[in-house]
């Protein structure tokens, strides 16, 4: 790296590591380089006010000592500060130098003039440009009717003005024109290295896109491969619906894939189990505890033969525990269960049997209404003690209604005040709708359900089931 790179790092090379924006590396490029130049310029400018007028030695001295402060500010504060100082310093100098040419205007001080305005619009911005425009303007028209009245606003001597641009001076009026071409030049050259990279950055997102669309697709044919299996490990509805005519099953996934899950087994021509549960999750996650929770089931009540309600809950306690390792001596524990209600269904004693984890079952006769509390305890996870799982065996009448579901529905935020829909709101639903056929209370319940969620997103999966006697 060369003396000249070295010392630009070391001021700027910090700066223009933080940000990739080529405009705003181009701003902390030109202040630096007016600094640098200005400095330069300064060298020359000092050696001929030594000829003049200790003013003109103080004049030259202090533009020195700002510019060098303007590359301390750059180097120790931030850009924006160094550049406010620029302008101050900048400005200053020009109004230094208009007061004391007594507001006489040469065309060097009309490029400076230029000069500013430009470095206002395009390192500042609109504001500051229009700004610094009505300053010059203004500074402008002082200047011509101080020169042209003959009541002058104010008058300098000759001796504290600029020598006349003649012979070896001249070369000041270049300045101000060099360093306007450098500006437009500089934003000229960043607005074409800006298209550069928005070009590689398009091609790169357009590439990153296929990508992702890709590998979205990818994932959504697994996801719904992954729905078939849950739908094959989950029950016919027409299936339940042969053994009870009078139910309906309204089964709402959030995703494509379900947390909660319903499972059904008829014992016998008289006898029949129905579960509805909800396990920790939903999509992927949950669809996998979905499986395991049916599987276990079969298990348990199919082939293990084991139909008293408490007794089932136990042994599915123990199976999730034993499945999913979540034994104390494990070192990773998964903590991940469901909550499950089930009814046991005797249609010969017209008589049924009410067992939960943790979840509720409304129950209407007469239009009165009677809610049946869950277990406390929850199906999975460690262990705080035995578990006990309540029934409760009741006999039914004919009309009767039983509802079973999960805390999708009642979790849900919609309605005018985005609220949750709530237990009291879902008690009165059911109790408009217990006396509907049973196909048209699923239709006022999903129409009610998604008329609530509105434009909102649906937060967890929701199940409800209904058994009319």
């Amino acid at each position: 790296m060369n003396p000249l790179k070295k010392i630009r790092h070391y001021f700027i090379g910090s700066a223009l590591a933080q940000t990739d924006d080529v405009f705003e590396q181009v701003k902390i490029q030109v202040v630096f380089s007016f600094i640098v130049f200005f400095l330069l310029v300064n060298i020359p400018y000092n050696i001929i006010a030594f000829s003049l007028t200790p003013f003109h030695v103080v004049l030259a001295t202090s533009s020195t000592l700002a510019l060098a402060a303007g590359l301390i500010i750059l180097k120790k504060a931030n850009v924006k500060w160094a550049i406010y100082f620029y302008v101050f310093n900048h400005v200053a100098q020009i109004m230094t130098h208009f007061i004391m040419n007594s507001g006489r205007i040469d065309m060097e001080g009309m490029l400076f003039f230029l000069l500013i305005v430009l470095f206002g619009f395009l390192i500042l911005g609109r504001k500051w440009g229009f700004g610094l425009l009505l300053i010059v303007l203004g500074m402008y028209f002082t200047g011509i009717y101080n020169v042209d009245s003959d009541h002058s606003l104010f008058l300098i001597p000759d001796k504290y003005a600029d020598p006349v641009s003649t012979g070896a001076m001249r070369y000041f009026t270049v300045i101000p024109i060099l360093l306007n071409v450098f500006l437009i030049s500089q934003f000229v050259k960043a607005r074409q290295k800006a298209e550069e990279q928005i070009h590689r950055q398009k091609i790169l997102l357009e590439k990153s896109n296929s990508e992702l669309e890709l590998q979205k697709h990818d994932m959504i044919s697994s996801i719904n491969y992954a729905r078939r299996i849950q739908y094959a490990v989950l029950p016919l509805e027409e299936n339940i619906y042969r053994s009870i005519p009078l139910s309906f099953i309204y089964y709402k996934p959030r995703d494509i894939v379900s947390g909660d899950f319903f499972w059904f087994h008829e014992i016998d021509r008289d006898n029949y189990i129905l579960v509805c549960a909800d396990c920790t999750g939903h999509g992927v996650p949950g669809a996998l505890m979905t499986v395991i929770g049916s599987n276990l089931l079969t298990q348990i009540i199919t082939e293990n033969k084991i139909t008293n309600p408490s007794d089932i809950l136990v042994e599915l306690d123990k199976k999730i525990i034993a499945t999913l390792k979540q034994e104390k001596e494990h070192y990773q524990i998964i903590q991940d269960g469901m909550d499950l209600s089930l009814l046991k269904v005797d249609k010969q004693k017209k008589e049924f049997i009410f067992t939960s984890a943790k979840r509720p079952a409304i129950f209407i006769r007469n239009k009165q209404m009677q809610e049946f509390k869950g277990s406390k305890n929850t199906l999975g996870g460690l262990r705080s003690g035995e578990k006990k799982f309540e029934e409760i065996k009741m006999n039914y009448e004919e009309d009767d209604i039983i509802y079973l579901f999960t805390d999708g529905i009642t979790d849900q935020f919609g309605g005018v005040n985005n609220k949750k829909y709530t237990i009291k709101r879902f008690r009165e639903l059911l109790m408009s709708i217990c006396m509907l056929p049973v196909h048209e209370q699923k239709q006022k319940l999903e129409s009610t359900i998604t008329s609530w969620i509105g434009t909102n997103e649906q937060t967890d999966d929701i199940t409800v089931t209904g058994i009319r006697f």
